[in-house]
């Protein structure tokens, strides 16, 4: 859990993530926390992540300085190392150039010595294109209703006799009657979120994308 508690303030805004991968809700102290924590849903390397995980220090001048990371991030192979990230606005990196430098050199060197790794993200790193489409197919991550079952495998069945196809065609198949699409929509993407079926997150998801049976 995490070590320090995040207050609200009214430099940013504060709140709490909706987590699946962690079953819980996962505080956040800008924005960008939180749009980094939606990119580490659809991590399938990630297993958990844990705000404000630990307390540490660094040196600056005289002084001792505590500081509480952002984000741990635990990964399924035990070859790859936990990371910390540490999530800032670029403008903010380039106002503190030299500070931060220093600071963060000593957390990395601390951490590499722990078997831990060390990375900064900004909003460049995170609010991409893949951010958009998983904004909107993330609120479809928990669908399950009495209908699951069948309205899943006969997605899954008709990709796996079609092959690649559009979302259209794939809706077209399912039901020529554009009302019985929209109830099958929500179906697809909780697929495309628990990677069942795959579609290229990296581009703008319209009608015409592209899905299929992920391998």
């Amino acid at each position: 859990m995490p070590v320090r508690k995040i207050k609200k303030n009214y430099r940013s805004v504060t709140g709490y993530f909706a987590s699946i991968k962690n079953g819980r809700n996962v505080a956040y102290e800008s924005l960008l926390e939180r749009d980094f924590f939606l990119l580490l849903e659809f991590d399938r390397s990630v297993s958990s992540y844990e705000e404000q995980p630990m307390r540490l220090s660094y040196h600056y001048g005289n002084k001792n300085i505590p500081y509480t990371p952002d984000v741990l991030v635990q990964y399924k192979a035990e070859a790859l190392s936990p990371c910390i990230f540490e999530i800032k606005y670029s403008d903010e990196i380039k106002e503190k150039k030299v500070f931060l430098r220093e600071k963060f050199e000593q957390i990395e060197e601390y951490l590499r010595s722990n078997d831990m790794k060390f990375k900064l993200f900004t909003e460049l790193d995170i609010r991409t294109q893949f951010l958009e489409n998983a904004k909107m197919i993330y609120r479809f991550a928990s669908v399950n209703d009495m209908y699951y079952d069948e309205r899943i495998n006969k997605i899954i069945e008709i990709l796996e006799v079609g092959g690649a196809m559009s979302i259209t065609e794939c809706m077209k198949q399912l039901s020529p009657n554009r009302y019985d699409q929209a109830i099958y929509l929500p179906y697809l993407w909780h697929l495309i979120f628990i990677g069942k079926v795959s579609i290229d997150m990296d581009c703008k998801i319209t009608n015409d994308s592209l899905i299929g049976i992920a391998r």
